[in-house]
């Protein structure tokens, strides 16, 4: 009697094993598995995954390749925003005078990280070294800006989570780009 019901377990156990298999190849499995793999090298497992999952072209991404660019242009955007609120800042009549000097530091710190992240997105194909080195100091921009805004007494907290968003970005982004060499 225990065989009377053999292809209805059979089946069952094959559907099953199907299923395990198909969702741990699908490509969104994958793209988690690299994500996850890239944020413990990071120096923020947490914002590295909040950051990478922001992103919707995430999930689709099936190599370093494919992850490098969409960490670089996620850096270009943070940046750029960065920049622009700090360019609003140098050109606002109403800001101290004092504080000019350091938000022009600032411009200058940020006009390198922009373009440190748009050369390493242009080098990713033909020089991943190269990539790689831009992508890492990318984050110098974002030092230096936090440097003025300390020796000026400069607090303001939009400029300060852009400087370490920008870092953050620029690890993140160097992480990836290592697997690329």
């Amino acid at each position: 009697m225990a065989m009377a019901h053999p292809i209805p377990v059979s089946f069952f156990l094959v559907t099953t094993l199907l299923f395990f298999l198909n969702h741990s190849l699908s490509p969104a499995h994958a793209a988690s598995e690299l994500v996850e793999g890239v944020c413990h090298e990071s120096q923020s497992y947490s914002f590295c995954i909040q950051a990478l999952e922001s992103d919707p072209k995430t999930p689709a991404a099936k190599d370093y390749m494919d992850l490098a660019v969409i960490a670089l242009k996620l850096g270009i955007s943070n940046s750029t925003a960065t920049r622009s609120y700090i360019s609003s800042m140098y050109k606002n009549p109403k800001t101290d005078p004092r504080k000019k000097p350091a938000l022009k530091g600032c411009l200058s710190g940020y006009d390198g990280a922009v373009e440190s992240f748009k050369s390493a997105l242009g080098e990713l194909k033909e020089d991943p070294l190269t990539a790689n080195y831009d992508a890492k100091v990318a984050s110098d921009g974002a030092v230096l800006c936090s440097d003025f805004l300390a020796s000026a007494g400069i607090k303001d907290s939009s400029i300060s989570d852009g400087n370490r968003f920008t870092s953050s970005f620029s690890n993140i982004a160097f992480v990836i780009t290592n697997h690329l060499g």
